[in-house]
């Protein structure tokens, strides 16, 4: 009504000033009315019940083991052996930590952090009164949750609040007569409970609601380490046990009854396209009342040229309610043969038209070369730069890793930048983490996160790495036009000369080495 009368009056021709009035007095008169509307709930013995959802609540992680004598990887690290040379670190954690704090001789209090319940999430709040049905109503989490309930006022109700995480669908409560006997029945999502009990005020009441998780939920993250060659290219029929196929929830305490049969969960990756170095699961959701020996299981993966079936991780302690991620770092496992290091600065000259060479002049555009070799390499080399002013280019038994100088350095004329991080950071520009990516100069790496990481497979792929701050992670790097070019690459010997073209101040800092397979430890 208010904002049809809102209309008419933007459409009449009258002053600035009348239509100013005729607003203020279309604003008193909704507050007003507001107000009413309020006493006249509070007038007839009504109370208005405000639901205010504060997001979902994070566990306590004990990080206990459990004491059944199996060895619990929670928040430890295990190695599991792929292949003779191969083998992959598991990691196990829990997302749902809070901090404990407290003085000395003081009880240590619980921060609480709480996950906020997605957007247009639906949720249902079913009301008793002395376990009598009374009503329900669902909501839509950041579209309707100012919608209020008007209840009679000064009783006690019961107020039970449930969602399985869907924007589409709430389940129905089975036999909802009471609460005693209400039950939300076979539920395979992502379960989520509250329940409260609340004495009424006349007039304006606020509800606030924690939804707690009922199941279990693991990411897998399946990674490969920057000094292994080749992809992730399959990964099939993945699962992580135990765990039953749904459960039942009783309304009156969060009692969960799991129906049989004791099962296994499925894995479900993305698709891995013609290959990926690091994938992640959509979330697994586990309905178990918990164990201290899960198991997860690769019905088959093929990575690097390997494929492997049946590769299993046990011992995961599980706990209901919880979120956890499952790390699997992937390495190969090698030895250094051959190579050699690089360290050289050679300052500007002549007001920057060349650079000082060994006590020697040298114009703009001479091309520094440094020799190395890597007899019986056969799974590739691997060169770290710890320190670069500004470009560099390698020569692999007569191939260049591309057909110009890699330029990292914005301003250098006829030479201008042709590389970029993989997600879109830039040296000397936006780092689309956060901030700002330094010059490549300003970054000193060190020997296990250099600068720069150039990664030559056993085939000639090339791939490389930079880092975005000194001593950083390591982030996949990308031509902006064209690509590395695959290179020659054998067993017996290689030859590899590293490149640096004059432009002004000229430094390089690193060490290249050829890798040799070998079995793992």
């Amino acid at each position: 009504m208010y904002l049809t009368i809102f209309k008419m009056i933007s459409q009449f021709k009258i002053t600035s000033k009348w239509r100013a009035f005729a607003l203020s007095v279309l604003i008193c008169s909704a507050l007003y009315s507001c107000k009413d509307s309020k006493d006249s709930v509070a007038s007839s013995g009504k109370a208005s019940v405000n639901i205010r959802l504060l997001g979902i609540q994070n566990p306590i992680v004990t990080n206990k083991k459990a004491s059944t004598g199996n060895p619990s990887i929670s928040n430890q690290t295990i190695v599991v052996p792929f292949t003779k040379t191969s083998a992959f670190k598991a990691t196990f954690t829990n997302e749902s930590n809070r901090v404990l704090q407290g003085g000395s001789g003081k009880r240590a209090a619980v921060v609480e952090e709480r996950t906020p319940l997605a957007d247009n999430v639906k949720y249902k709040i079913v009301v008793y009164n002395n376990d009598n049905y009374v009503t329900e109503k669902i909501y839509t989490n950041s579209v309707d949750n100012d919608s209020e309930i008007i209840l009679d006022a000064g009783k006690m109700y019961t107020f039970v609040a449930y969602s399985i995480n869907s924007t589409s669908t709430v389940p129905a409560v089975t036999s909802q007569t009471t609460l005693a006997t209400a039950t939300i029945d076979n539920v395979s999502a992502d379960l989520m409970y509250f329940k409260k009990d609340l004495t009424l005020q006349l007039g304006s009441n606020n509800l606030d609601i924690v939804l707690k998780h009922m199941y279990s939920e693991v990411t897998t993250n399946v990674n490969m380490a920057t000094e292994m060659t080749g992809a992730i290219t399959n990964l099939t029929t993945s699962t992580i046990s135990p765990s039953h196929p749904s459960a039942n929830l009783k309304l009156t305490d969060g009692t969960i009854t799991y129906n049989s049969p004791i099962t296994t969960a499925a894995v479900t990756f993305p698709s891995l396209g013609a290959g990926l170095r690091a994938v992640s699961s959509i979330p697994t959701v586990l309905i178990h009342p918990g164990t201290a020996n899960g198991v997860f299981n690769f019905g088959s993966i093929t990575i690097d040229g390997e494929t492997k079936s049946n590769v299993s991780v046990s011992g995961l302690q599980i706990v209901p309610g919880q979120r956890y991620n499952l790390n699997l770092n992937f390495k190969t496992c090698t030895q250094p043969v051959g190579g050699g290091v690089m360290d050289w600065n050679y300052p500007a000259a002549g007001s920057g038209t060349g650079a000082n060479v060994d006590g020697v002049f040298t114009p703009n555009g001479q091309v520094i070369t440094r020799t190395l070799t890597a007899p019986g390499a056969d799974y590739g080399f691997v060169f770290d730069i710890l320190e670069l002013d500004n470009s560099f280019n390698m020569e692999v038994n007569g191939t260049k890793l591309n057909n110009s100088e890699i330029q990292f350095q914005s301003g250098v004329a006829g030479s201008p930048v042709n590389i970029k991080f993989a997600d879109g950071s830039a040296y000397n520009g936006t780092n689309t983490q956060g901030g700002t990516v330094p010059h490549v100069y300003d970054i000193h790496g060190t020997t296990t996160n250099p600068t720069i990481r150039v990664i030559i497979s056993r085939s000639g792929a090339v791939s490389m790495y930079g880092s975005k701050s000194s001593g950083g992670p390591l982030y996949p790097l990308a031509l902006t036009q064209g690509a590395f070019n695959t290179v020659p690459w054998n067993s017996v010997s290689n030859t590899v000369k590293v490149t640096q073209i004059i432009t002004g101040t000229t430094a390089i800092k690193g060490s290249g080495t050829g890798r040799q397979k070998i079995t793992c430890p």
